[in-house]
C-alpha cells in the first residue's frame, strides 16, 4: 500500500461538457454545481480531493461557462467570502485551491486531460476526476492512491442493465485486459459468455495515470469522432499494466435525469 499523503498530488477535474442530455438545466447552470445530498456537486468533489492532502488542482471547463467559472473560482479559493458578507458562522473547510481553465481543442475528455497535463507542467502522475460522476459517502481518490500502481482505474461491479451506459472493463484479477465502450445488449451478452460476469466490471469516473501513460496520450490517435480516455486506457493496457481498484458504492450521474443514483 502506498504511503504518500505528504507529497503534492496533481489532480484534474474534467468538466468540458455542456450537459446536453439536460439542456433545460445546464444552459443556465453547469452540471457539477447541481445539489446532491444537500451540497453542490463541486463541494463533494473538493472534499474528495482534500482526502489526498496536499494537492494542486485544475478544473477544465467548457468555454461557454468561462464567466461562471471566474466567479466560482473566487468562491472556491476564498471559502470565507460569503460568511464575511452575510455575517454567518464560518464552517471550517480545508479544501485545496483550484485553478479554472477553458478546454482548448477538439471536444473530448482526452482533450481535457491533455490541457490539464500541460497546465500542470506535465506531472509524474495525475488523478483524473469526471465532474459529473459523484460518490457521496465514498473516498474514491484515496482508494486509488492506496494502490501500488502507476496507472489505475476505479471500477464497480458489472450489471447488464448498466453496461450499455458505461465502459465495460474486461479484467484479469486486478488488471485491465481491455475495455468495450457502452456495448449494446448483444455485445454485452457475448462479453458475459466469453469472459464470465465475475471478470467484467464497469468503468467509473476516477483514474490515476502515470507520466508514461500521459506521454502515450499525447501521441494517441483515436478512430472515433470523440477522443475518449477510456479507449486510450484500453489501448495502453495492451502493452503496459493498468490496475483496477474495485469498489461497491453508488454513483450519482449528474448528466442524467434527476434524481439518478444507480
Amino acid at each position: 500500500m502506498r504511503s504518500d499523503r505528504g507529497k503534492q498530488h496533481s489532480v484534474m477535474i474534467a468538466a468540458g461538457g455542456l450537459g446536453t442530455r439536460r439542456a433545460d438545466w445546464f444552459r443556465f447552470l453547469p452540471k457539477e454545481y447541481f445539489p446532491v445530498h444537500g451540497k453542490p456537486g463541486i463541494a463533494l468533489l473538493m472534499e474528495e480531493i482534500a482526502d489526498l492532502g496536499n494537492a494542486r488542482t485544475v478544473m477544465v471547463h467548457h468555454p461557454y461557462y468561462t464567466r461562471f467559472a471566474a466567479w466560482i473560482s473566487y468562491v472556491l479559493n476564498k471559502p470565507d467570502a460569503y460568511d464575511q458578507v452575510a455575517d454567518t458562522a464560518t464552517e471550517t473547510r480545508h479544501w485545496p485551491s483550484v485553478d479554472m481553465i477553458p478546454q482548448s481543442g477538439t471536444y473530448g475528455d482526452i482533450t481535457s486531460v491533455l490541457n490539464a497535463d500541460d497546465y500542470l507542467n506535465r506531472p509524474a502522475q495525475l488523478y483524473v476526476m469526471y465532474a459529473d460522476n459523484l460518490f457521496p459517502n465514498a473516498r474514491p481518490l484515496l482508494h486509488l492512491g492506496e494502490l501500488d500502481a502507476d496507472t489505475a482505474v476505479m471500477v464497480r461491479p458489472y450489471t447488464r442493465a448498466a453496461a450499455t451506459k458505461r465502459g465495460v472493463v474486461v479484467c484479469d484479477n486486478d488488471r485491465m485486459v481491455r475495455l468495450v465502450e457502452k456495448p449494446d445488449e448483444d455485445t454485452a451478452a457475448v462479453l458475459e459468455a466469453t469472459y464470465g460476469c465475475d471478470n467484467l466490471a464497469l468503468m467509473t469516473g476516477r483514474s490515476r495515470v502515470s507520466r508514461s501513460f500521459l506521454d502515450f496520450l499525447h501521441t494517441y490517435r483515436h478512430s472515433s469522432g470523440e477522443p475518449k480516455l477510456s479507449l486510450a486506457l484500453s489501448t495502453y493496457a495492451q502493452t503496459a499494466s493498468v490496475r483496477v481498484r474495485r469498489v461497491d458504492t453508488t454513483v450519482t450521474d449528474l448528466g442524467a435525469p434527476f434524481p439518478n443514483v444507480d
